[in-house]
Parts: structure tokens; C-alpha cells; sequence
């Protein structure tokens, strides 16, 4: 493998099963996990009643479940991956659609198929882009709860790395705040909203994995790296 030597930035803490940290050992790699961004709690008292319950991320998952909501007995969940669908079973609960792949307007139609004319109800930041709502179908009620909100945050200092992986929009925002683009770096973006704001900052030549998980980021690293 090419990686041997190289340095590499995630925006998130890894843990330590995570495919990127056998690098450090298999391939003298360093590894940069630091997340850019600060996450704080918004407090809610009211769970709109819907017939759907979609998450777009892990954080909406576990910031909506720790103030006890009163949801409905037979409502339905949908999450954006297979990674938040592993997160929400931590919660006992088994998500009846899971998003396929890293287009966030394909997921948003794929669900909007399955939605019919149900309610749905969104919890997330309070600046979220709202691209899965963005897509519904007028038919549909669709309620945004917000839950955490997410703040930049300007203390650190990162040094040099080859590669850069960026899992939100806000990371994003938070870097190139601070440091200058730089042609040298592969720029790895974990979705399509994630590339959109970094093509903000004019970082063009932007790569995107299969999947929102690590694995997927590991395996778009090393498949782009093996081929050059």
C-alpha cells in the first residue's frame, strides 16, 4: 500500500476497532482524529405525533431519545445509513428504512416513496440543511424538531496532513476558516452536502465513499491511493 508514511486528518474521534487505526501500525501512518466542532443539547418539551420519526445522523439520534420523548406505539423509524440504523439499535430499536449509498437525493426520494402521504417528523440540528425534507412531497406533514445545535470552533491547531476527511459540513467550515486550500491534499468529503460546502471553498476535486461509515472512508482512501 501507498499509505506508508502518510498523514491523515478525520473531523471525529475514532474508536479504537476503527479500520483507520491499524494504519498507525501497518503503515506508519499518523492519524489526526479531532473533531472541529462543538455539539450542545437544545432542551424540547413537546414530540410532535407523526407516523415517522427520520434521523439524519447519529447525534439526532441520541439527543432525541436522552430527553424521553413521547412518541407513538406504532410509529416508524428511518435513518440515513446503515451506521445510524447500528446506532439506533444501541436504543432497542430497529429502523424500518435505512438509506443506501451517500446521494442524499436519492435517499430523500427513495424515502419519499416509502413515506405515501404518512407524517414524519425530523429531529436535528438547528442548522441543519433539511435536504431529505427539501425532497418530500407536498401530500406530506412534515415536523423539524430541534435537538442539538452545533457551534465552530476556533481552538486548534492542526499540523500539515496528506489527507483530509471531513464528516460534516461544519467541519468543513470550521477548517478552511483557519487554513488556506492546499493542492497537495487528498479531500475526502463523507456525503454529497459535506462535498457541496467544500466546493464553497473552491476544493474542487473532491472524493466521496460508498457508504457513510468509517469502512467506507477507509475503503475510498485506500482503493484512490492503490490506483495512483
Amino acid at each position: 500500500m501507498k499509505l506508508k508514511g502518510k498523514s491523515i486528518f478525520i473531523s471525529r474521534k475514532l474508536n479504537s476497532d476503527s479500520p483507520f487505526v491499524s494504519l498507525t501500525k501497518e503503515e506508519d501512518c499518523k492519524i489526526i482524529d479531532q473533531s472541529l466542532i462543538q455539539i450542545t443539547q437544545i432542551r424540547y418539551s413537546y414530540t410532535p405525533q407523526t407516523n415517522w420519526i427520520f434521523f439524519t445522523s447519529k447525534n439526532a439520534i441520541d439527543y432525541f431519545f436522552a430527553q424521553n420523548p413521547d412518541v407513538p406505539k406504532d410509529v416508524k423509524y428511518g435513518v440515513i445509513s446503515n451506521s445510524s440504523a447500528n446506532h439506533l439499535k444501541t436504543h432497542h430499536i430497529s429502523a424500518n428504512f435505512i438509506g443506501k449509498g451517500v446521494n442524499l437525493l436519492n435517499i430523500a426520494k427513495e424515502f419519499r416513496e416509502t413515506l405515501q402521504n404518512d407524517s414524519v417528523l425530523f429531529p436535528q440540528a438547528i442548522d441543519s440543511y433539511q435536504s431529505i425534507q427539501k425532497q418530500l412531497a407536498f401530500t406530506n406533514t412534515c415536523y423539524n424538531l430541534y435537538v442539538y445545535k452545533t457551534n465552530i470552533r476556533t481552538d486548534f491547531d492542526l499540523p500539515f496532513s496528506d489527507i483530509l476527511i471531513f464528516t460534516s459540513p461544519s467541519n468543513v467550515i470550521a477548517y478552511y476558516n483557519k487554513y488556506k486550500v492546499d493542492p497537495r491534499q487528498m479531500v475526502i468529503a463523507i456525503g454529497t452536502t459535506t462535498r457541496f460546502k467544500l466546493h464553497e471553498y473552491n476544493v474542487m476535486d473532491v472524493l466521496t465513499p460508498d457508504s457513510f461509515d468509517e469502512k467506507g472512508l477507509f475503503d475510498c482512501v485506500v482503493s484512490t491511493i492503490s490506483a495512483k
